[in-house]
């Protein structure tokens, strides 16, 4: 994996992968901001990050530079970062993911970031975003889900949030049904 840098042998038992990204896909920051607060809540570490100089024209996701108490500069470049959560003996664990979406190289970001989900042993993927749209503040904001399996949509549609996929346009990062390889590409 030519553009990832683990921070240690990654295991091997995070069966769900729960992401989200920045952009457009993240109004108020609502998506990454609870994938922050999953990897907070459940002491998730860092598993591994995505080099940001392969995906990113830095004039439009720009770094920020932030002082340090002691006054010197530090550069905080766009991260996509991958944390592990592992939620008990014998259970599988959860793969976090964070990131913003890239600018260039898609195909070769997708397949990178699929191919850290496979070798943790993801075989579900739950993504998280927020839109804007219109919502009084006197009524409750609606949620949706969508999703592929169809147990999971039965559940969606019990909870009265499933909605039929009706997006047609210019796509954000692929978010395609995804099932586990096996073998080959």
């Amino acid at each position: 994996m030519d553009h990832v840098e683990f921070d240690r042998d990654p295991p091997t038992n995070l069966t769900t992968l729960v992401m989200a990204f920045g952009g457009w896909i993240d109004a108020g920051q609502a998506a990454t901001g609870a994938l922050r607060h999953l990897v907070s809540d459940l002491s998730a570490t860092r598993l591994a990050a995505m080099d940001p100089e392969q995906f990113f024209v830095f004039t439009q996701e720009r770094p920020e530079v932030r002082l340090k108490p002691d006054g010197e500069r530090s550069i905080n470049w766009p991260r996509s970062e991958f944390f592990a959560c592992h939620l008990g003996e014998g259970r599988d664990g959860l793969l976090l993911f964070s990131g913003a979406e890239p600018h260039q190289r898609w195909r070769t970001y997708t397949k990178t970031f699929l191919d850290v989900a496979e070798r943790c042993g993801v075989r579900r993927i739950v993504s998280l975003g927020a839109l804007l749209a219109g919502a009084p503040h006197t009524r409750p904001v609606r949620v949706t889900g969508r999703c592929s399996d169809p147990g999971w949509r039965s559940l969606l549609e019990a909870w009265g949030i499933y909605r039929r996929p009706t997006y047609e346009a210019r796509p954000g990062f692929p978010r395609c049904s995804w099932t586990r390889r096996s073998g080959g590409e």
